[in-house]
């Protein structure tokens, strides 16, 4: 998923079956499926995911899998509804993602590796709301002063 290798990845077909390891599976083969052009899948797989984040109990060090299923949850469904043209859904979607990624307990090394903050900001520079583009990425870079993405949109924002 990290590198948009999307159609090896829709080639995985046993899902597993710890709850923590199955969200995250269904996180990744939903937003494949988007990438591919099939937002109906995707949102099969969202469900999923919202399904697996209210039942599980399972915990990944000190995180609740609702927690962390709830930021994938949530950047799928930004993503999903960017990619259908409704901005102020997915940014808000997103600010969720964001939001609850930003109140987990600091962890190393972190729980998720990329952070909604991504895509928030997008969206937001997106919707020519630059003022808060630039906020979302300044806080992410307060927590990864060198990432590359947000360096990115910190630039796009300041220069919009």
């Amino acid at each position: 998923l990290r590198f948009g290798r999307f159609d090896e990845l829709l080639q995985v077909t046993n899902r597993p079956k710890s709850p923590i390891q199955a969200g995250l599976w269904d996180f990744a083969t939903g937003y494949a499926h988007l990438k591919q052009g099939a937002p109906d899948f995707a949102a099969l797989y969202l469900q999923r995911v919202k399904k697996t984040a209210e039942t599980s109990k399972a915990m990944v060090r000190v995180h609740t899998a609702k927690n962390l299923l709830g930021v994938v949850a949530g950047i799928l469904e930004g993503e999903i509804a960017r990619t259908a043209g409704d901005l102020p859904k997915a940014i808000a979607a997103f600010q969720a993602a964001f939001d609850l990624q930003e109140a987990l307990t600091y962890d190393e090394p972190e729980p998720l590796p990329f952070h909604a903050g991504h895509w928030l900001g997008a969206a937001l520079l997106e919707a020519k709301r630059y003022d808060e583009a630039e906020r979302t990425y300044r806080k992410e870079l307060d927590h990864h002063p060198h990432n590359g993405w947000s360096l990115l949109g910190l630039k796009q924002a300041l220069d919009a």
